[in-house]
């Protein structure tokens, strides 16, 4: 196991939020339509960990709901390890 798999791995945390469809990157080359879970902790750009952060967000048709989902952050983006709808 390496030390940043290992140290992801410690600081895994379970965030309950609803995700949201906003506009990233306004005004720039960026911009693109993406997937935020507003939470009690804050607002974070959320995909799964193992995603391509280039391709679709699979999570994009999960918009509106209610989810539980644990991983990590990195800066302003939640790296999903699992989710799943809230009841």
């Amino acid at each position: 196991m390496s030390a940043d798999n290992y140290q992801q791995e410690k600081n895994s945390i379970r965030l309950t939020g609803r995700l949201v469809l906003r506009t990233f990157g306004k005004q720039t080359k960026s911009e693109h339509l993406a997937v935020y879970l507003v939470c009690d902790q804050g607002e974070y750009l959320i995909r799964p960990a193992s995603a391509n952060p280039f391709m679709n967000n699979p999570l994009m048709k999960l918009a509106g709901k209610t989810i539980i989902a644990e991983g990590y952050i990195v800066d302003y983006v939640f790296l999903a390890r699992t989710w799943k709808e809230a009841e």
